[in-house]
């Protein structure tokens, strides 16, 4: 199989490694900064790295405000750039594609996947995100989790693997959550349970704060009951909580995008690619039918 890897983090990186180990034909692009394998070519215009691919493989996620994802690049790569680049027919993978380039790509004639909006890959990809949370909570602090008060706003996927793993590890674990439903999931697994409106009542007694809510959930009043130097993991989307008011009130806030390319690039590879797999098994059987 011919793959082109067009921008994205560490992850990518992995994945060309992985791709030319199985002895797929590996062409590169907008990767520039990263030590590539040496059997990943490394094309000198976007045409060329997309010339005869069966699959396009882009980032996760694939583009940020209209452009490709390519922290690892000096380009700037539009998506309309792109999609124009490919034919109909061409098979665009990626994760987090907007409506417009979704339509877009569609319009062009080109299978597109989300992996992000496939259950099989954001369940691992939210595994590996709380297992890089943890990490992180232990190297910015020097306070054991141990016995540590922690909050965790949300019950998504994120949320529901990370706070029994705190648990686990010790510490005092507090859920706030929106539906009733998600709170006594929580309870049903040895956690506190609160709504968001009775934060501020333990806010006193919290020494860190894992948001996972996409929302302005965290709120200036319960900000400012906060002890000075209390650590904040931003793990959500925008808007979150902010930051600036945070750091202005002398707590600790800690954005972390991307924590699988971060702290396991090689197994976000295998899941990409794995999911993949599934893509291509998924399709034979329905072709068969």
């Amino acid at each position: 199989m011919q793959v082109a890897v067009i921008g994205g983090d560490k992850r990518q990186v992995s994945l060309c490694a992985l791709l030319a180990r199985e002895g797929h034909r590996v062409r590169c692009f907008a990767l520039e900064k990263a030590a590539l394998p040496l059997k990943a070519e490394q094309a000198g215009c976007l045409l060329s790295c997309v010339y005869g691919a069966d699959w396009v493989l882009l980032g996760i996620p694939s583009e940020k405000g209209g452009t490709v994802f390519a922290p690892l690049s000096v380009q700037t790569i539009t998506m309309e750039e792109l999609l124009g680049a490919l034919w109909p027919g061409q098979v665009l993978c990626g994760g987090g594609f907007s409506a417009q380039s979704s339509l877009a790509a569609v319009r062009g004639g080109l299978r597109v996947y989300d992996l992000l909006r496939r259950r099989d890959y954001a369940v691992g990809n939210a595994a590996l995100t709380a297992e890089g949370a943890l990490a992180l909570l232990v190297q910015h602090s020097e306070e054991s989790l141990l016995g540590s008060h922690i909050l965790v706003t949300g019950w998504g996927r994120i949320a529901s693997l990370l706070a029994p793993r705190l648990r686990a590890m010790g510490a005092y674990v507090t859920v706030a959550a929106r539906k009733a439903g998600d709170r006594a999931m929580a309870a049903a697994q040895g956690l506190d349970a609160c709504r968001f409106d009775e934060l501020e009542r333990i806010a006193d007694d919290l020494d860190f704060v894992v948001n996972t809510a996409p929302a302005p959930v965290l709120s200036d009043a319960l900000l400012t009951k906060l002890r000075s130097g209390t650590l904040l993991l931003e793990l959500a989307s925008s808007p979150g909580f902010d930051r600036d008011r945070a750091q202005t009130l002398g707590l600790r806030p800690l954005y972390a995008p991307g924590l699988p390319g971060q702290f396991a690039p090689e197994a976000a590879a295998a899941l990409y690619w794995d999911t993949v797999g599934a893509i291509l098994r998924e399709k034979e059987e329905n072709d068969g039918t």
